[in-house]
């Protein structure tokens, strides 16, 4: 099967970004860089099973399409970030889930997939985009909520702001193609569902500038997060 440019960069990005997380665990051996390369291929290997199967579950939601796409997306956050709280517990690391609490991590984290995942939904309903940009567009989103907000913003308003420099050049060169399996089971499934459905229409050339409109949703969750992690440092926990 011949791939297409955007495919092209998705596989050698992602064979990329596998052969550094390797590299990480081999070399810096500690809990948290095992938790990060077990989730990141677990993350993978769920959205490779979703896919092998979908003929036996996607049949089921493409009546509703928009609303079981976002739903389905939603479910499978929160499906990873208790993937990523339970690996952390299985190897003792800490600092890589939001919470070590679920209930607190899934309050701190679902608003952000959510209000992503709806607004990814209502473009692709329109614009259609193939796979291989669904899957960069996924790692555009957690760039800005895990990147931006959780990897600059926020630790900066805590004080301890983070090296920009080490930041601006890790990012392209390794964590950026390593969001691309962890978001994989949250937009690729809602694409898969559109996709199958007959009330949806491809356009001839879909707007890449709609598919970046999940970003706004950083203004207003910004804002939640903020009040959130106060509350919760309120109540002590």
């Amino acid at each position: 099967m011949k791939l297409t440019r955007s495919g092209k960069i998705v596989f050698w990005g992602c064979l990329w970004g596998l052969i550094v997380l390797i590299l990480s665990v081999l070399l810096d051996p500690t809990p948290e860089n095992y938790t990060l390369g077990v989730s990141i291929l677990l993350s993978g290997i769920y959205t490779w099973l979703l896919f092998l199967t979908r003929e036996l579950w996607i049949q089921g939601l493409i009546r509703q399409p928009i609303r079981n796409a976002i739903l389905v997306g939603s479910l499978n956050a929160a499906v990873i970030e208790t993937l990523f709280l339970l690996v952390e517990k299985v190897f003792g690391a800490s600092g890589v889930a939001a919470h070590p609490n679920l209930l607190v991590d899934l309050l701190l984290t679902m608003p952000w997939y959510i209000g992503v995942v709806w607004i990814f939904v209502r473009a692709q309903s329109k614009e259609r985009f193939p796979g291989a940009v669904v899957l960069l567009l996924g790692a555009i989103y957690e760039l800005g909520g895990d990147g931006i907000i959780g990897g600059i913003i926020l630790p900066t308003l805590m004080g301890f702001p983070p090296n920009f420099l080490e930041f601006l050049i890790l990012m392209p060169l390794m964590m950026f193609w390593q969001f691309i399996p962890v978001y994989s089971s949250i937009v690729l499934p809602p694409a898969w569902i559109l996709d199958f459905s007959s009330q949806t229409n491809p356009t001839d050339s879909p707007n890449l500038f709609k598919g970046l409109l999940p970003l706004v949703w950083m203004i207003p969750y910004l804002v939640y997060i903020v009040i959130a992690l106060l509350g919760i440092s309120f109540l002590g926990y």
